[in-house]
């Protein structure tokens, strides 16, 4: 999966890359507000076909750094299923537009355990 929310042309969530001294913050923008970024990142996100994506580098803006980073950060986003599967837990969307109806996007494969929460760890080393 290429990460490209379908809907929006934008990524699915906020995702992070790191190459050598280079960071960057992908977040996800509303439908409409184009991309946001350093210049070198917002042609490749142009290229790629993303849109509605703001990006925040923190460290070198070193032009090959920059790249790296966002293959790094643009390779790190999974399908909702993969998402499921790794978690064991239903992948959920919360949509605005029909009232925030929770809609089911992927369900884990039958026989994955959950991932436990923190909540439910610091419980059972108390015994509760």
């Amino acid at each position: 999966s290429s990460g490209i929310n379908a809907e929006y042309g934008g990524v699915p969530y906020t995702s992070y890359g790191r190459y050598h001294q280079t960071e960057l913050k992908v977040v996800p923008c509303p439908a409409g507000s184009g991309n946001k970024a350093h210049r070198i990142v917002k042609c490749l996100l142009d290229l790629s076909g993303y849109d509605n994506v703001a990006i925040k580098m923190f460290g070198r803006n070193n032009p090959e750094s920059l790249c790296k980073a966002f293959m790094v950060a643009m390779h790190s986003f999974e399908s909702p299923q993969q998402q499921a599967n790794n978690t064991g837990r239903y992948v959920v969307r919360f949509d605005p537009s029909k009232c925030y109806k929770p809609e089911v996007l992927a369900e884990p494969n039958t026989g994955t355990q959950p991932v436990p929460f923190t909540a439910e760890l610091s419980r059972e080393s108390q015994g509760l």
